[in-house]
């Protein structure tokens, strides 16, 4: 789930409101079940609280996760948009039944309902409920498409483009970082924790070697140490991402897992709610390739993703400089 704390967008027709959604998301969804979450209207604007996207092929079964989350934050009226294209339709529609019902039954009025084939320029939508068709406007023409860019993050044409950014990449071998450890001796914790936090915060790529001890940090220490890099968020979250996203790529087993785990969390601070939970799923499948548990922390931030925690509330869970110097000896002050 995104949620959107940046000044109202103008959704002022059906039209709009399908233009908007790969700016909310990120990315161009297909096949997909989207329910956005509406806040304060007027005659004018209607206001975005959040977006929710789930696959088509899951049928019915996210619909009480969906309604949960809208139970949680005290959501009164929804839109629900099925995007799929003709032979995943009929799931598709479905899907979006299920989800209606299951809306209802927490008191969220479903303002429309819609089907599309593709959120694609000039394709035809049609109203489930009064059977109006239109057309799809260009996604780039939208003021939150404007926005996102002015923001410099990007608007994805698949998940699937996400997905890649957490795959594997060319693995740094675990020797790289054991002899940084034997030359470093006692400053190899204390100088692997400051080095990481200088580089997020001038937003540049983490070397293979430090890559490497980062990697022995989080296989060969305490969950407390796992913790203190939770502090790098006081140095941009969406740097964090990206720094901690290119580690996580050449590293394997438990400290993959680990790593894209706190990539979830800096994710989720910066309320990419889908690369949130697109992280959290290779976490699973890492620890599941190592023969390992998955990493109780991203079970912990998936229940907070699906039950629609808003980001702020999660920021409570960045440890202080105090926290970090006693467990790490590196001094992260803010």
């Amino acid at each position: 789930m995104s949620n959107h704390n940046r000044p109202p967008a103008r959704l002022t027709s059906t039209a709009a409101v399908l233009a908007a959604i790969p700016a909310m998301l990120g990315f161009t969804p297909e096949n997909s079940i989207v329910t956005i979450f509406l806040g304060d209207s007027d005659v004018d604007t209607t206001t975005v609280r959040a977006i929710v996207r789930f696959n088509v092929h899951d049928g019915a079964g996210p619909a009480a996760d969906v309604a949960a989350a809208a139970r949680v934050n005290n959501i009164a009226a929804a839109i629900v948009i099925a995007v799929a294209d003709p032979e995943q339709s009929g799931h598709a529609l479905r899907a979006l039944a299920a989800l209606r019902t299951a809306l209802a039954d927490v008191g969220v009025s479903v303002e429309k309902s819609l089907h599309t084939y593709g959120l694609t320029t000039g394709a035809a939508f049609v109203d489930l409920d009064t059977g109006t068709v239109g057309n799809f406007p260009d996604p780039a023409s939208t003021e939150l498409s404007a926005l996102t860019v002015l923001e410099g993050r990007s608007i994805e044409s698949s998940r699937s483009v996400i997905e890649q950014r957490f795959s594997e990449r060319a693995e740094i071998p675990e020797s790289v970082g054991l002899e940084a450890a034997a030359r470093l001796g006692a400053s190899f914790l204390p100088h692997t924790f400051e080095e990481l936090a200088a580089v997020v915060y001038a937003r540049e790529v983490p070397s293979d070697e430090l890559t490497a001890r980062v990697g022995l940090t989080l296989s060969g220490r305490g969950l407390d140490v796992r913790d203190s890099y939770l502090r790098l968020a006081v140095y941009g979250e969406e740097h964090a991402v990206e720094a901690m996203t290119h580690i996580a790529g050449a590293l394997r087993g438990a400290a993959r897992a680990q790593a894209l785990t706190i990539t979830a969390f800096f994710s989720y601070l910066a309320n990419q709610g889908p690369a949130t939970g697109i992280a959290i799923d290779a976490a699973r499948a890492a620890a599941a390739d190592a023969g390992v548990p998955t990493p109780s922390f991203a079970d912990l931030l998936d229940r907070a993703l699906r039950a629609g925690m808003e980001p702020e509330q999660l920021r409570d869970l960045v440890p202080d400089a105090d926290f970090v110097r006693e467990r790490t000896g590196a001094d992260l002050q803010g």
